[in-house]
């Protein structure tokens, strides 16, 4: 099959699949709730119920989460309405099939998965049979790294318009030095074209003002409707909406009530303020659509005490406490509910048709159990 004919399948079933699932917008006060149901899946002794990414997808037939597993550069198939594992798919690192690392992969359809290596250019397409249909050569543009996709914490959903496919894009420089002038002209994005693999960037850029009071963190994340990118930076209240184009149509104000108005900075070069800035400090990071009910989750991680190291440590992998804003289609802040500490691992979340999936692998969680990955379901409900 040639690489056109892939991309015009790939067209074909994303958009059957976007006009059968839209959503009316929620737009009264909401909270959210559970009534403690889990969703188990069994895992293996080469799998860790900390994923390394998880990719929800809903075909015609069932509900399915893909899960990344960097030791074995493999993604695993589960069917969540049945909790089975259906497929492994196990990619070499060289060779003809090879696809190098995986660092992060986009679900467009069952049959069309972006692989994304990093810092290689590697671009690949597969199927669930693990098959390479199509291998992008590309080169990023001027001072740009190649596309970045990591499927946990700073989460970023790939967008295909036509042929041109849109990716999260990292620049060179130097966080600590870099100035207001020099950050607005960073973009946030750029668009690889499959067919001929020119890339272009897109004209949404960082905020002018982001590091006026000093030098922030340079992660977002962004999700993304039918028709809207929207982008959550890690150091700043607002939301900024695009078109699919990535031009700018408006920004709105979505402070948290659990975070503080400014926000720290790279206030030293020691090695212990500088990771206490990173891990323990005021932050925003994923944010998620949730297709089914029409309402965004932006994830909140207000800041914690701490006082040395071994608690920096604990802190790497599972943050001690978070809040789940829920904003309506327009942005509109609907309700925040701030979850229990020590209890859930957030970087391993996604939205499904039952409702919002949180891991409930934290080591302090009495309920964890490490031969399962195991979630929480949270649901919706209308604050009287």
């Amino acid at each position: 099959m040639d690489r056109c004919h892939v991309i015009s399948c790939m067209l074909i079933v994303g958009m059957c699949f976007l006009l059968s699932c839209g959503s009316d917008s929620i737009t009264t006060p909401q909270e959210l709730v559970s009534d403690g149901q889990l969703v188990s899946l069994q895992i293996d002794s080469q799998t860790s119920n900390v994923s390394d990414g998880l990719v929800a997808f809903q075909d015609e037939n069932s509900e399915w989460l893909f899960n990344l597993n960097f030791s074995n550069n493999e993604i695993q198939l589960y069917n969540l309405d049945s909790k089975t594992l259906e497929k492994r798919m196990v990619f070499e690192l060289q060779g003809p099939e090879g696809v190098g690392f995986i660092q992060g992969f986009h679900v467009h359809s069952m049959d069309s998965v972006f692989l994304f290596g990093y810092p290689m250019h590697n671009l690949h397409l597969t199927d669930t049979s693990a098959h390479i249909k199509a291998k992008f050569n590309y080169e990023p543009p001027l001072g740009y790294t190649s596309a970045f996709l990591h499927n946990a914490h700073f989460t970023y959903k790939p967008v295909l318009i036509g042929h041109k496919l849109l990716v999260n894009a990292k620049f060179e420089g130097n966080l600590r030095e870099i100035t207001g002038e020099e950050l607005s002209s960073k973009k946030f994005g750029y668009s690889i074209d499959l067919k001929n693999s020119e890339v272009d960037l897109l004209p949404i850029s960082w905020p002018v003002d982001y590091n006026a009071s000093g030098a922030k963190l340079l992660d977002f994340s962004m999700a993304a409707t039918d028709d809207r990118l929207v982008y959550s930076l890690v150091a700043d209240h607002n939301l900024y909406v695009t078109d699919l184009q990535g031009n700018l149509l408006k920004t709105v104000n979505s402070k948290s009530q659990f975070m503080e108005e400014s926000f720290e900075s790279f206030g030293s070069t020691d090695r212990f303020e500088t990771m206490k800035y990173v891990l323990a400090s005021d932050r925003y990071e994923r944010i998620l659509y949730d297709e089914f009910r029409g309402v965004f989750y932006r994830f909140v991680f207000p800041k914690v005490d701490v006082q040395n190291e071994e608690e920096i440590d604990q802190l790497r992998r599972f943050p001690r406490k978070f809040a789940v804003m829920i904003l309506d289609k327009d942005l509109n802040i609907l309700g925040e509910t701030l979850m229990p500490d020590n209890t859930y691992y957030p970087g391993n979340s996604f939205v499904g048709k039952e409702g919002l999936y949180i891991s409930i692998s934290h080591p302090d969680n009495p309920a964890n159990k490490e031969d399962l990955m195991s979630f929480e379901v949270f649901r919706l409900e209308e604050l009287e």
